[in-house]
């Protein structure tokens, strides 16, 4: 036991001297989109509105490979949905209430860098060929 301390207060000075030069440093990208899907009409919220008329089981997301639908990973968050983006895809659909909405993205990889791995940035963003709402970050899809 006493070798055991010995080596602790011998490496104890080398623990210190390291330091985390990543500390403080956040890893910031886009690697998700936000959407909900609105009254054309009346513009309440269908999927978060009070009267809502739409939940999470009657929205499809998915991308196509290989002319095969493949399904994209989402989920609730306060008042809209969030799409995890997957690797490599620029083109996902959105479909509720028998219409599809297509949102096109252009995004670049940044990394890995000492401090952040990997990530996705979304550089260009479009529904339906049209530029998206701009007063938020969320899309807002009309049925």
């Amino acid at each position: 036991m006493k070798q055991f301390n010995l080596f602790l207060l011998m490496l104890l000075p080398f623990l210190f001297a390291c330091k985390d030069e990543c500390e403080g440093i956040d890893c910031l990208s886009d690697e998700a989109f936000a959407f909900t899907i609105k009254s054309a009409e009346s513009g309440e919220d269908l999927l978060f509105g009070s009267d809502a008329q739409l939940d999470l089981d009657d929205v499809e997301v998915y991308y196509m490979q290989n002319g095969a639908r493949q399904p994209v990973q989402f989920r609730a968050e306060a008042n809209y949905v969030v799409v995890a983006l997957a690797p490599e895809v620029t083109e996902y659909y959105i479909t509720a209430l028998d219409q599809t909405d297509t949102i096109r993205l252009a995004i670049s990889s940044i990394g890995p860098s000492e401090c952040c791995p990997r990530t996705q940035k979304v550089e260009d963003l479009t529904v339906n060929n049209q530029p998206p709402n701009e007063d938020s970050w969320v899309i807002t899809l009309q049925r």
